[in-house]
């Protein structure tokens, strides 16, 4: 077996781990705010022991720190929507939505990047409108979880597009060390503020915790890790075409485990295969280009 051919299946095998995040945001029964503090702070020290035992932490600039804190910000919002996206409506839903991130993308790179908007962005766009209007006219007494999983998918392109230029100054681990640290102090000082930081915070059932360290150490620290390792060996198209597999594989995962409450009408899997395959297509006509 060749080097690239085990890198794909990793890459594989890492997009179906991020999957799976969905699942184990829907198993998880407390709330999206605790459940994403405790996946950034245990995240945050798994990467920071993992750092440190490679000799890697490296030192940042008061500058640099504020930067990555605001993304760290940006983190803390597209997980908590997405989990509250998943808890108001199901995983299906929640994942079709977030799978409109790349399109939010497509028209902030030429903001942050400076260059023109593809008119071909803008038909892919066009396309991945029609495909959400369906999936929320066919999804009734899911309207929130579908508004949720849009807010999260805009603030996972902000938090891409800014990362895209962040990741070309600074190693990617160390970065994403202390924005998910950032993304935890944040969501800590908000839940302080709420009077929501006490017993509570830490009596949480048995199956909940081992659920959130497996999202924490598994789904966060283990697939970053193993993301960024591919990421030396494939090319970014071959990675950019996995990741938007992710929704497949996560609604795929949800019908097995929950059965018929994950199950829509025909007419909302026309609108997730409209918003999907455009962002697909998207991808493959970048590459060409």
């Amino acid at each position: 077996m060749t080097e690239r051919v085990k890198n794909l299946i990793l890459m594989h095998f890492v997009v179906l781990i991020f999957g799976f995040t969905g699942i184990l945001g829907k198993l998880i029964t407390i709330e999206a705010v605790p459940l994403v503090f405790w996946r950034t702070a245990i995240g945050a020290v798994t990467i920071y022991l993992w750092l440190k035992l490679q000799n890697q932490v490296t030192k940042k600039s008061w500058a640099t720190i504020a930067k990555l804190g605001g993304v760290g910000i940006l983190i803390a919002i597209h997980w908590v929507t997405f989990f509250a996206s998943i808890k108001a409506s199901n995983v299906s839903i929640a994942l079709t939505m977030l799978a409109v991130s790349p399109m939010f993308v497509g028209f902030l790179e030429p903001v942050f990047f400076r260059r023109k908007i593809d008119p071909k962005e803008i038909f892919i766009g066009s396309v991945v409108i029609v495909g959400v209007a369906i999936t929320l006219k066919f999804s009734s007494g899911y309207e929130w979880g579908v508004f949720l999983g849009l807010i999260s998918a805009l603030f996972a392109s902000l938090f891409a597009t800014i990362n895209g230029v962040l990741v070309k100054e600074h190693d990617a681990s160390n970065l994403s060390l202390v924005e998910l640290f950032f993304a935890s102090l944040v969501i800590f000082l908000f839940m302080a503020v709420r009077g929501e930081v006490g017993m509570e915070l830490i009596a949480i059932d048995i199956m909940d915790w081992v659920y959130i360290t497996i999202l924490a150490v598994v789904a966060t620290s283990f697939a970053f890790i193993a993301f960024t390792h591919v990421l030396k060996v494939l090319t970014p198209f071959t990675t950019t075409v996995a990741i938007n597999l992710e929704p497949i594989y996560s609604i795929i995962l949800a019908v097995l485990i929950f059965g018929e409450e994950e199950i829509m009408g025909v007419q909302f899997y026309i609108g997730a295969t409209l918003i999907i395959g455009a962002i697909i297509i998207n991808t493959i006509l970048k590459e060409k280009k």
